[in-house]
């Protein structure tokens, strides 16, 4: 399944969101001033030393890193004097650089993003690196900052396009999908384009930013002269590492095996020699940045059940194994109703888009698609337009919503404290319907009218409140886990049995439907009441794929 036909073309795309993200984002004084003093031939070492030092974190995970077994110096270094006499001037610029990110760029993401964003980039950041000395025996401090910064994109389209995007993002990854063809499909440009775009802005050097934002051709970049060309190489084979290690993604191991034998003459024994060298690095990296990385799964055992896979992807199909047969064989999405998941995601991302494009600062919509993994949301929009606190901050408009979201966080935090005067539970249930095709007014009426009248027959005391287009959330004081599950069970049975009819007839499309819960048993006095919802939209991005409940509990 693809949506390639239908994708719209935005040709100044980039452009618009680089040019908002940049004044959004900047770099640190720091960091600006490092660039300042590294663009003449000549550079001033003790003014870069001074720079440096004047941001003291800055310094200590520059020193620590330069001592890891990353640059594996002769002896340890002490000082920002003696890292300049060993390093050189360019790797401690590019480590500056490398570990000087702006911090808002990272508000918009969720948890889980952030684990995926941080272990993905570390290990791709590794890889380059290794790659470029040991494979193509050239130095990687260029290869090394291209495989940190790469992923920078994926926090900008958070922050931009927020729930939609939010959405396709849970879903690559909780499918192990391709993000890069989903972002392809639904906005024709891809993250790593919008890296380019930014890094250019903040005049980043050209080589970088070129290598980065470059289509990964396997056939075009392994006979390429250009002065960039091997820097492309390097990333292209670091980021399938990173997709196979980081993501887990097993059947991209035929693509890296290709792409390696092509750039580099890379077979299996000097794979799994390189990928002996990368875990220790990945982790040292990790505890520089004061990052815990989730997983600690061993990195040869990975590529064993890589080459597992790709033999009975061969057994199954009977025939060689080809780039293209192992690709479509061993893709992560492996059943359909994953596929039309994340195909509806990227349709969804992609309606959200054309108003974005269309609309410039007006805000995103959001057409029915699940929202940000613990994101708080603003309620009562119309036609699908419920914008995040995050979002109204960055246009600052939209009052009204944002006094809607204060008052149901008000709400919220007032129905924990009483549950907690009372030594009672609480629980908390969203219920989303996602149609799996686009609707007209009649058909979005029609389902929030049916999902309106499905919730009110859940029995008891039940509040519910509106959280966008086709969402709603139930407030369930007094109900504790089991009690607030069979609560959103009721409700998804409700609103199938009401939509039922109306499928059958074609009057509808098929459409997938689930309820995540959150609760808590007796709220603690620091509890912090805006998580049950957090909780319960994470638990419901599960709850989509499978069509059921899913719930935690909150401590």
């Amino acid at each position: 399944m693809t949506l390639a036909a239908a994708t719209p073309v935005y040709p100044d795309a980039i452009e618009q969101i680089v040019a908002r993200a940049g004044a959004l984002y900047s770099l640190p004084a720091v960091a600006v001033e490092v660039l300042r003093l590294t663009e003449s031939p000549r550079v001033d070492v003790n003014a870069l030393k001074e720079c440096i030092e004047r941001d003291p974190a800055l310094t200590v995970k520059i020193l620590r890193v330069v001592n890891s077994s990353l640059f594996g110096l002769p002896r340890e270094v002490s000082d920002l004097n003696q890292a300049l006499a060993l390093l050189g001037i360019k790797p401690l610029k590019l480590l500056a650089l490398g570990f000087s990110l702006p911090e808002s760029l990272f508000l918009s993401a969720a948890r889980d993003q952030l684990d995926w964003y941080w272990k993905t980039s570390l290990v791709r950041a590794v890889a380059a690196r290794e790659i470029s000395e040991q494979l193509f025996q050239k130095p990687g401090d260029d290869a090394f900052l291209a495989g940190l910064l790469q992923d920078i994109g994926v926090l900008v389209l958070l922050g931009e396009l927020r729930q939609p995007y939010a959405a396709v993002l849970s879903e690559a990854i909780a499918s192990q999908a391709d993000l890069a063809n989903l972002e392809q499909n639904a906005l024709g440009f891809d993250h790593r384009q919008l890296t380019a775009g930014l890094l250019q802005h903040w005049n980043l050097p050209p080589l970088l930013t070129a290598a980065i934002g470059a289509p990964h051709d396997t056939r075009y970049w392994a006979r390429n002269k250009a002065d960039h060309a091997h820097l492309v190489r390097v990333l292209h084979l670091a980021e399938l590492f990173a997709q196979l290690i980081g993501q887990r993604r097993l059947s991209v191991l035929p693509d890296l095996l290709e792409a390696g034998d092509a750039y580099c003459q890379l077979d299996k024994a000097r794979l799994h020699e390189l990928i002996a060298t990368l875990e220790p690095k990945v982790r040292q990296l990790a505890a520089v940045l004061s990052l815990q990385i989730a997983g600690g799964e061993d990195y040869t055992q990975i590529i064993v059940q890589a080459h597992a896979k790709m033999s009975r992807v061969a057994e199954s199909v009977a025939a060689p194994l080809s780039r293209g047969i192992a690709h479509d064989a061993a893709n992560p999405i492996e059943n359909e109703a994953d596929e039309a998941q994340a195909m509806i995601l990227a349709r969804q991302l992609r309606a959200s888009f054309e108003q974005f494009y269309r609309g410039g600062s007006s805000g995103v919509v959001n057409v029915g698609g699940a929202e940000a993994p613990g994101s708080f949301h603003s309620v009562g929009g119309a036609h699908g337009e419920a914008p995040t606190f995050a979002m109204l901050n960055s246009f600052g408009a939209m009052s009204a919503a944002v006094s809607a979201a204060s008052d149901l966080e008000t709400r919220l935090t007032l129905e924990v404290g009483r549950c907690r005067s009372l030594r009672r539970p609480i629980g908390l249930a969203v219920i989303e319907v996602q149609p799996t095709e686009l609707l007209d007014s009649t058909q979005a009426e029609l389902i929030e009218r049916l999902l309106d009248r499905a919730c009110k027959r859940v029995d008891g005391s039940v509040a519910i409140e509106q959280l966008g287009t086709r969402r709603r959330m139930l407030l369930l004081p007094g109900r504790d886990r089991h009690e607030a599950v069979a609560a959103a069970r009721h409700a998804v049975d409700e609103v199938r049995a009401l939509l039922d009819p109306f499928i059958r007839s074609e009057q509808l499309p098929p459409v997938a439907m689930g309820a995540g819960v959150a609760s808590a048993a007796t709220p603690a006095k620091n509890f912090r009441a805006v998580s049950l919802l957090e909780t319960a939209d994470r638990c419901l991005t599960a709850a989509l794929r499978s069509g059921g409940v899913k719930s935690l509990e909150v401590s």
